[in-house]
């Protein structure tokens, strides 16, 4: 019996070292859902008045002459949204990375019929501080030792929102990480939200390659 139960232990141990020692090859979690203000609320202790819908005032409608021969109007050449500087005291950031998944974040979004997700720098720079956070203090989890859940971090820097939602992912590079996100139902439900309208990336690299924070919002 004793010889069964310490074989059983040197087999678990192995297979945590295992774990722990090659996490850096592809490694990925999501939050399961969003949190909602409301919880959030509930759970500090705040209590809110539901503010009242305004009713609009009808606007009449212009009327114009039409023009027989019209002039076309040209296409409005995109620009790419510019990424923010990272904010005092973060190191290693790859903002060329982060620029790249935002780019194939809104391109998955655009192949399901969905609105581009809005880059947010004040929630950029958070998820820059989430992956700096991974990093020095050694764990993997959407609740922080220091800045506690995810959707307290965002309340707490005074972002307003009506939901929130957070992917992390270890891998060793940005584009690497993107297809394990993608691959997961519970990443790229996330990604594929249609209720979230902005999004901060935050991509540090790490000993092993790269610690990647997304931040959801719903404004």
């Amino acid at each position: 019996m004793q010889q069964k139960t310490i074989k059983k232990l040197a087999t678990v141990g192995l297979s945590v070292f295992l774990v722990s020692q090659f996490c850096f090859v592809g490694e990925a979690q999501a939050s399961w859902g969003a949190a909602k203000l409301q919880e959030l609320l509930r759970q500090k202790g705040i209590v809110t008045q539901p503010t009242p819908t305004p009713t609009p005032t009808p606007t009449p409608t212009p009327t114009s002459t039409p023009n027989p021969n019209p002039e076309p109007v040209p296409e409005p050449v995109p620009t790419p949204e510019p990424q923010p500087d990272p904010a005092p005291g973060i190191r290693g950031v790859l903002v060329n990375q982060e620029q790249q998944m935002l780019a194939q974040l809104n391109s998955e979004r655009a192949k399901n019929g969905l609105k581009p997700l809005q880059l947010m720098p004040e929630l950029t720079n958070l998820a820059r501080l989430k992956s700096q956070d991974i990093i020095k203090n050694n764990y993997f989890s959407h609740v922080s030792p220091v800045y506690g859940s995810f959707a307290n971090m965002v309340y707490d820097a005074g972002i307003r929102f009506y939901s929130v939602g957070e992917n992390l992912a270890k891998a060793r590079d940005g584009r690497h990480a993107f297809a394990l996100l993608m691959a997961s139902s519970a990443h790229k439900a996330n990604m594929l939200n249609r209720n979230f309208t902005h999004v901060g990336i935050g991509i540090i690299q790490d000993t092993y390659g790269v610690v990647v924070t997304q931040l959801f919002i719903m404004k």
